[in-house]
């Protein structure tokens, strides 16, 4: 007489679809993970940028103070711009040619406004003498 039980042994393993369904899903959330990162780091060079307009208007006002008018040898933004402004404003304290930005200032009688340029994603962010922040649509 044949048992009834089956010969067949069942083990405990996981199936291919279950595999498949796990390896999708940490795609997708990788996926998410990887674009909120890469927003998280453009946000966070911009608010650096926006620290080192700051650094740069006490440089300023201390450039001024010391020899009676602005600094005004950096009117155009390039890694030549940031270095004439560390060693002339910033007496060699800062390295502005670290960042992805290039700062410069304009002055125009007694308004400046000091602006950083990122070359590559044509973002500009400006700060003038009443401390107002501007940013351009490439931000």
């Amino acid at each position: 007489m044949i048992p009834l039980v089956s010969h067949y042994k069942f083990t405990k393993a996981f199936t291919l679809i279950e595999l498949l369904v796990v390896v999708a899903l940490i795609g997708i959330l990788s996926a998410v993970g990887i674009v909120s990162y890469s927003g998280y780091t453009t946000s966070a060079k911009q608010k650096n940028a926006e620290l080192s307009l700051n650094t740069i208007n006490l440089g300023l006002q201390e450039y001024k103070s010391s020899f009676g008018s602005y600094y005004s040898g950096a009117s155009t933004c390039n890694a030549g711009s940031s270095a004439n402004i560390v060693a002339n404003v910033l007496d060699g304290q800062d390295n502005l040619t670290e960042q992805d930005f290039q700062f410069c200032i304009s002055i125009s009688g007694s308004n400046y406004s000091i602006t950083a340029k990122n070359p590559n994603t044509n973002c500009e962010i400006s700060l003038n003498q009443t401390l107002k922040t501007t940013r351009n649509n490439n931000c």
